[in-house]
């Protein structure tokens, strides 16, 4: 009787005991929860966005600080963003971090500041200071065309034509000024007929602070500001 109780007792183990092991031979014994304890879901802790120029980032100040709070590998973001800026070494590509909760990251490049642009159309280093003021520059409508281009995938806008316009709103705002730009407003835009028919259903094409969209930049931005 005892042989027999403790040869069950030993059978008991043999079949429950495979469903507790962990590592690999509880993966072979349980093939469904292969993977379980090796995969972690990964989240975004945090993200900044640095106006920095191109191929010249350095571990100082914003770079050091903006990175620091979270714990991201400074030393490896400035090699990875200068490499990815070293044919436009020289010019401000600001660039979006994305931090996750390992400490690893992704980069967001994006277009050049529309007063970057424009200043460097004009030969200058920096706006006017007073907007409708005073003029550091003119530019021709197929310029601010040119830049509208550039910008583009940056706007909340679908079109060359109302990207144009708020290209011209950062131009008033930093004193530059767009010849030809009157005549040729009068026939590129026509009035939307009502503000559905603009930006249409739901608030993700609303710019800010109504809608989740970027601040339209023709709302005369303060000196340096980016869309």
């Amino acid at each position: 009787a005892l042989a027999l109780l403790a040869a069950t007792a030993a059978a008991a183990v043999l079949v429950g005991g495979p469903s507790f092991v962990q590592g690999r031979s509880g993966a072979a014994a349980a093939p469904r929860h292969r993977g379980t304890t090796a995969l972690r879901a990964l989240t975004e802790i945090g993200s900044v966005k640095l106006n920095l120029v191109g191929g010249k980032a350095t571990p100082a100040p914003p770079v050091g600080p903006a990175l620091g709070q979270f714990g991201a590998n400074i030393a490896f973001f400035v090699k990875e963003y200068n490499a990815l800026t070293a044919a436009k070494t020289g010019e401000v590509i600001p660039v979006i971090v994305h931090v996750f909760s390992d400490r690893s990251f992704t980069l967001e490049l994006k277009t050049p500041p529309s007063a970057e642009l424009l200043h460097k159309a004009v030969g200058a280093s920096k706006g006017s200071g007073k907007a409708g003021k005073e003029i550091i520059g003119t530019i021709s409508i197929d310029k601010l065309r040119e830049i509208a281009e550039i910008k583009l995938p940056d706007l909340n806008v679908e079109d060359i034509d109302r990207a144009m316009k708020m290209v011209h709103g950062t131009a008033v705002a930093s004193g530059v000024d767009v010849e030809g730009y009157d005549e040729w407003l009068k026939t590129a835009l026509p009035k939307p007929a009502s503000i559905l028919e603009r930006y249409g259903p739901g608030k993700q094409r609303l710019p800010a602070p109504w809608g989740d969209a970027p601040p339209l930049e023709d709302a005369a931005p303060a000196e340096g500001a980016e869309p």
